[in-house]
């Protein structure tokens, strides 16, 4: 076995190598070149049709295996004819890389040509039609689902592949790792054909990056960047359906994570890059959206190299990062490690990497951006409103469908299922109408209003249930009681978290922002708590105004505080602690809420204040009649009852 896959690799890098020069002078000959710009790292004109030295390598290769080897068992590909549909994908493909490098189509004409290239591979039976149930082990079909999300696979790696192919070696390396990695998948599966055609492909990727590592001599192209992610594209689907478990997602994600993960932040990037301009907030969803397919110089590598690392540095830590994704899916199939650990890792170290790489656009997750626009798009409107509460009840209603059963969460005719789904949606959203949910603002949200959300849920799942009982032709996959038990604990889970998310950003902000004079709280209570809430929307309301307040703890002289948190803020101690705080942490602010300090606390405070020159204020709630307060006798549209206000006064 091993001799079949080294004579493989070895005859496809050899042919390679061969024909990587004529590719170059072919060229040049017919202006297939790319010159040098602000956009690009190359400072000479290069030439790009190499995508066609591999291509021909890997054809010739299998050509050669088919007839001389039969151990490498191809003799099945001219059996099917589905084989002759993927033949003509990829020579469309190629086809398309070639006049782009020659011409520089228009990204519409790419898009058509690659979205029937992805058709023909579902018509040649390469699915994405099922995946193993997380939960509960079993297989979920996709039915209608599958077409859409085999050809945006296909898409989707083919362009990654295209965005990636920034840096000499990058996107051959890169592919050579990944097609390792399925080889060695498609070995686990006993699926020898997959196996040689991966290797044969490496071997001429790899014969190729003699000539395109750095300093390059000649570059891949769209020709070679969008063939290789095709074929990426193909072979992870038909390595990882011939496993057990079926198409098991996680494994070509991971396998292909590094051009994965760079198209995806690429795309989050451009989308919130709209969003950094109060100008940019009024531009139109339709622009919003095609931002998003706007090239710029800054991708991962260019990130990298803008860090201090060289050109061949940067390319060999992706490389490290694709072997790295490589190992775990290696591992996910193998059964050796836990999916959901995998996908936690992998998770945390994204997070980790996107923070290090210091992409400007992330700070909108930061500086409140984000939080003003969900303020002005979701807070003062009710129909987003609603919407997010369609989006909750339709997602709680498949979860539950898919936790209730074994089987396919689409596994009725999907007329039935969508029926059910529709119906059951305008139920609970009937019962939050009548409700009052929408008589109640997000932008005040308190215990009341969660336990008015459950009400409705509750009264929704009861209706759910009276409507599954009367009509029959209400279907579900899933045992009734137990969709009903799944349902109304997510959908209590996504109505209320979508009101508590505002604040849950409105937290996360305030707590990132570093900059702006830094308060420290005197009291640990509820008047604490109170001026904690009434700094943070003070704070965020002069954010624009370039001051703001940021609360950085408590001092409490109660000993049982100390080292406590209050709504996820330090007890540093009591007061004899705040000298020391000044000097660390350049507190520009003492505020005292509680009422219960003592003279001889108070006048070491005020001592304080005054020696670091900082300002010493009291929080006061007060209640004070009409007739009391002459400043208030003039609101004559007020009744003679008592107003409330929030008095903060200097010492």
């Amino acid at each position: 076995m091993f001799e079949l896959f080294a004579l493989s690799a070895v005859i496809s890098a050899a042919l390679s190598l061969l024909f990587t020069p004529f590719v170059i002078k072919f060229a040049f000959l017919v202006g297939a070149v790319d010159k040098p710009d602000e956009r690009k790292i190359h400072k000479r004109t290069m030439p790009r049709l190499g995508g066609l030295a591999p291509f021909i390598s890997f054809v010739v290769t299998l050509v050669v295996l088919r007839f001389a080897v039969p151990q490498a068992q191809l003799s099945v590909l001219a059996a099917r004819s589905s084989w002759l549909i993927i033949a003509i994908s990829i020579s469309s493909i190629l086809l398309l890389g070639v006049c782009d490098d020659i011409w520089s189509l228009k990204p519409g004409q790419k898009f058509l040509v690659q979205f029937i290239a992805g058709a023909l591979v579902y018509i040649a039976g390469f699915k994405i039609n099922m995946l193993t149930n997380p939960f509960t082990g079993g297989v979920i079909y996709f039915g209608v689902l599958s077409f859409p999300l085999t050809v945006l696979w296909v898409v989707g790696i083919t362009n990654a592949f295209n965005l990636i192919d920034g840096l000499d070696g990058l996107a051959a390396g890169i592919a050579v790792i990944a097609t390792l990695t399925i080889a060695a998948i498609s070995l686990l599966h006993r699926d020898i054909t997959t196996a040689v055609i991966a290797i044969a492909l490496a071997g001429a990727v790899l014969g190729f990056l003699r000539y395109n590592f750095n300093p390059a001599k000649v570059f891949l192209g769209d020709s070679g960047s969008l063939f290789l992610g095709f074929m990426l594209a193909v072979l992870s689907i038909q390595s990882s359906t011939k496993g057990s478990t079926a198409f098991s997602v996680i494994v070509p994600l991971l396998a292909l994570g590094v051009p994965i993960m760079d198209t995806f932040l690429a795309m989050l990037r451009r989308v919130l890059r709209s969003f950094l301009s109060e100008q940019s907030l009024q531009s139109s969803p339709l622009g919003k959206l095609h931002s998003m397919f706007l090239p710029d110089k800054r991708h991962i590598h260019h990130q990298l190299m803008a860090h201090g690392l060289s050109h061949r540095d940067a390319v060999f830590v992706l490389y490290i990062a694709s072997c790295t994704f490589g190992i775990c899916a290696f591992l996910v199939t193998a059964g050796s490690l836990n999916s959901s650990l995998i996908l936690i890792g992998v998770g945390v170290l994204g997070v980790i990497v996107v923070r290090k790489l210091g992409y400007k656009e992330m700070a909108l997750f930061r500086n409140g951006m984000l939080l003003r626009l969900y303020r002005k798009t979701i807070l003062g409107n009710v129909a987003s409103v609603v919407v997010l509460d369609v989006i909750s009840v339709v997602g709680a209603c498949f979860l539950a469908d898919v936790l209730g059963t074994s089987a396919s969460p689409l596994g009725l005719e999907w007329r039935t299922t969508a029926f059910s789904a529709i119906s059951i949606t305008i139920i609970q959203l009937l019962a939050f109408l009548f409700g009052g949910l929408y008589r109640r603002t997000i932008a005040l949200f308190g215990l009341g209003d969660v336990l008015q959300i459950l009400k409705a849920v509750i009264v929704g799942t009861a209706l759910t249930a009276l409507a599954l009982w009367i009509l029959p032709i209400l279907s579900l996959n899933s045992d009734v009681k137990v969709f009903l038990l799944f349902d109304f604990y997510f959908l209590a889970t996504f109505v209320i978290g979508s009101r508590v998310a505002f604040h849950a950003m409105n937290y996360i902000v305030n707590r990132e922002v570093t900059q702006g004079t830094k308060a420290i709280i005197y009291g640990a209570d509820i008047n604490g708590m109170i001026t904690l809430q009434t700094l943070l929307s003070k704070g965020s309301q002069e954010k624009n105004d370039g001051h703001s307040i940021t609360p950085v703890g408590f001092l409490d002289d109660n000993p049982g505080m100390e080292g406590k948190f209050l709504d996820g803020y330090p007890v540093f101690g009591g007061h004899w602690k705040l000298e020391g705080l000044m000097k660390k942490m350049g507190i520009g602010e003492i505020v005292l809420a509680s009422r219960e300090i003592s003279p001889a606390a108070f006048v070491r405070v005020k001592k304080i204040a005054e020696q670091f020159n900082v300002p010493l204020r009291i929080s006061q709630l007060s209640f004070e009649s009409i007739e009391e307060n002459p400043g208030l006798r003039g609101l004559s549209s007020i009744d003679r009852h008592q107003g409330q206000r929030y008095v903060p006064k200097t010492v």
